[in-house]
């Protein structure tokens, strides 16, 4: 009884840490704790499992290794060819990482590490009957069967703080993916992260007091009933031009060499929601782009996009078209990526408040996520068919009744879900904050939050973007050596 008590004070001891922990340090040292005390480690320490195929993966890192010690490069060209791909998907599986804090089995990583090691080594000698300028295209063909990771920033109007705390937390930890795509709040954050070089990044951590948080004000009463809007989108405007400057698509990503995606809504029925980025729309203001995504029809009046002439003053882009909020149509808009991009590894962090009561705790384990689980899966589908029934029985000549109920139906059936989910912690007491203008505390607390959702699950985004950004630094490499 006293083993038993003495052991339930120190596994709450070691929890209490995790919570209190300051930084990842702080929090891997203590994940690691405790691991130790729940068996955790030992689990890690013992490569198998059903979840993969352990035997295979051993035999795969016992070829490789030999392969490469012996300098057989055309052989371990193929043995990767044939291992990576194998692997790919069950070295992946969610389950290999819930059950210890600190990371999956060793084996995982061994195989991780082997792979690495043999992909630099065929980049840094020479392969028989590979020329240096086959050997780069044979990587870069590599690499786009592969595919590519995507950072996904949804809504979430002032709850999408969060998101800065998500991405200090990969930044910080050297897996920010080098494509990110927002809407809404999301697409202020993402904008204001593909904006900045790596220094200027790590400067606006360093010096939150330098982000404007002044966005939202509200109209007078005769300016609200003439827009149809009740905030003022100039100053939103002005706002997020001081935070992200007056940079195209095509100039931030030629900055910072990351690719900005920004949705777009339509106000038109038969028009299409749009991705915005350097390849679709190069000449675009990204703080015009940012405004539209996060124009709620009843909070913001609908946007004319803003683009650079081709004699560098501003003029409208397709001046037809008005755009709303990004989040209606186009939340996670992961087919648009994975067409533009070859993304078809998702990393998505969540804050829209209505998504996250839907989605926040499937997949966890337990009776009570189960139930929950159950519960939210019927009421979304009972939603959905409630508004397509709406949006049926609504006449396409009705105007903006219609267009309210495909609106509806947009936001009930998108699909919510990524490869791996952060969904930071619900606060109550920052229900108020939903749409209002943080403070320098609300924003420290914020990025706090956001970190402390993001620190369970860097093992994972370690490790599933580890190949990915291995080709990546491949590829380059050759390019460089050729010149």
């Amino acid at each position: 009884m006293f083993r038993t008590s003495a052991l339930t004070r120190t596994l709450r001891e070691a929890a209490a840490a995790l919570d209190a922990a300051e930084s990842y340090a702080a929090w891997k040292q203590a994940a690691e704790a405790h691991d130790q005390l729940t068996g955790a480690a030992d689990w890690r320490e013992d490569g198998d499992s059903l979840y993969y195929d352990h035997v295979l993966v051993r035999k795969d890192v016992r070829v490789l290794r030999a392969l490469r010690e012996a300098g057989d490069g055309r052989a371990l060209v193929e043995a990767l060819t044939a291992t990576v791909y194998r692997h790919q998907a069950d070295i992946a599986a969610h389950e290999l990482y819930v059950t210890a804090l600190a990371g999956p089995k060793h084996l995982v990583r061994e195989w991780l590490d082997e792979v690495e090691a043999a992909l630099t080594w065929v980049v840094a000698n020479p392969v028989k009957g590979l020329a240096p300028g086959d050997k780069r295209r044979r990587f870069e063909d590599a690499w786009k069967v592969y595919g590519r990771s995507a950072l996904m920033l949804s809504g979430g109007a002032t709850w999408g703080f969060y998101h800065l705390g998500v991405i200090k937390a990969l930044f910080q930890g050297g897996v920010l993916p080098d494509i990110l795509s927002g809407a809404s709040t999301g697409a202020m954050i993402a904008a204001g992260v593909c904006t900045r070089t790596d220094a200027e990044v790590a400067q606006m951590f360093a010096d939150t007091d330098s982000i404007r948080l002044d966005g939202l004000l509200p109209l007078s009463p005769r300016r609200a009933l003439l827009a149809g809007a009740v905030l003022d989108p100039e100053r939103l405007h002005e706002v997020l031009r001081h935070n992200v400057g007056e940079w195209t698509f095509a100039e931030a990503y030629l900055r910072s060499g990351r690719a900005l995606n920004i949705s777009v809504s339509p106000t038109r029925t038969r028009q299409k929601p749009r991705v915005l980025s350097h390849l679709t729309s190069p000449d675009v203001f990204v703080a015009s782009a940012a405004l539209a995504s996060s124009a709620l029809p009843g909070l913001f009046p609908p946007v004319v996009l803003d683009a650079r002439g081709a004699d560098g003053r501003t003029v409208p882009y397709v001046p037809s078209e008005r755009w709303v909020d990004g989040s209606i149509y186009g939340d996670l808009p992961k087919l648009r990526l994975a067409r533009l991009h070859n993304v078809n590894h998702f990393i998505v962090s969540q804050t829209n408040p209505h998504v996250t009561f839907f989605v926040g705790k499937q997949g966890d384990r337990g009776v009570v996520p189960a139930v929950a689980g159950v519960a939210t899966a019927t009421a979304r589908t009972q939603g959905a068919y409630t508004a397509d029934v709406v949006r049926r029985l609504t006449p396409a000549w009705s105007g903006p009744v219609r267009q309210a109920a495909d609106r509806a139906y947009a936001l009930v059936t998108q699909d919510y879900r990524g490869d791996i989910e952060i969904h930071p912690r619900f606060r109550a007491e920052l229900l108020r904050k939903v749409v209002s203008n943080p403070s320098r505390s609300d924003l420290a607390l914020f990025i706090r939050e956001g970190e402390r959702a993001t620190w369970p699950k860097l093992p994972m985004i370690e490790d599933q973007t580890r190949l990915g950004r291995v080709f990546r630094a491949c590829a380059a490499a050759l390019r460089e050596a050729e010149g």
